[in-house]
């Protein structure tokens, strides 16, 4: 698992890849997938206007229906960034609403699995900063969106 927080003019983006030294395992693939779409659906639903939590309700669901029911009691979900690795940090206490433009880092885990990638909220949807260079890359839907996701490199 490499994660990565880079600045660049002040500016954090996060990120999380995942390297497997020969195939991957049947169990860390399911996990993963998982994770990818709890994480592709917290996006999905982050959301110019709305509450924050409801987004973060939406990815606590998709942990549910997932399988994976405790797991996001394990590891902070994420949250807005920015100018810190995380501005705040969401939790279901969290009272902000989603901002136009505004970044945000999710990163769901499941125990050998986590997936991150940065996204920009806008009106039209999320728009991901970090993309899947050198990494294969993993389709998902969520939300109404697609989303081009890296999964696990396998060398």
């Amino acid at each position: 698992m490499l994660c990565v927080n880079s600045r660049r003019q002040g500016l954090i983006v996060s990120l999380t890849r995942f390297v497997q030294f020969g195939l991957v395992p049947e169990e860390i693939r399911r996990k993963y997938d998982a994770n990818v779409l709890i994480d592709c659906t917290l996006m999905a639903h982050t959301v110019p206007g709305k509450p924050v939590v409801k987004a973060f309700r939406k990815g606590i669901t998709a942990y549910e229906q997932a399988g994976y029911p405790e797991e996001y009691k394990l590891h902070h979900q994420g949250g807005a960034i920015g100018y810190a690795g995380r501005d705040y940090k969401v939790n279901f206490q969290t009272e902000e609403i989603v901002r136009e433009n505004q970044a945000f880092a999710w990163n769901p885990s499941i125990t050998g699995s986590k997936s991150e990638d940065t996204m920009i909220a806008t009106s039209a949807g999320p728009v991901l900063l970090s993309k899947p260079v050198l990494f294969p890359e993993l389709t998902m839907e969520a939300g109404g969106f697609r989303f081009t996701r890296p999964d696990i490199l396998e060398l």
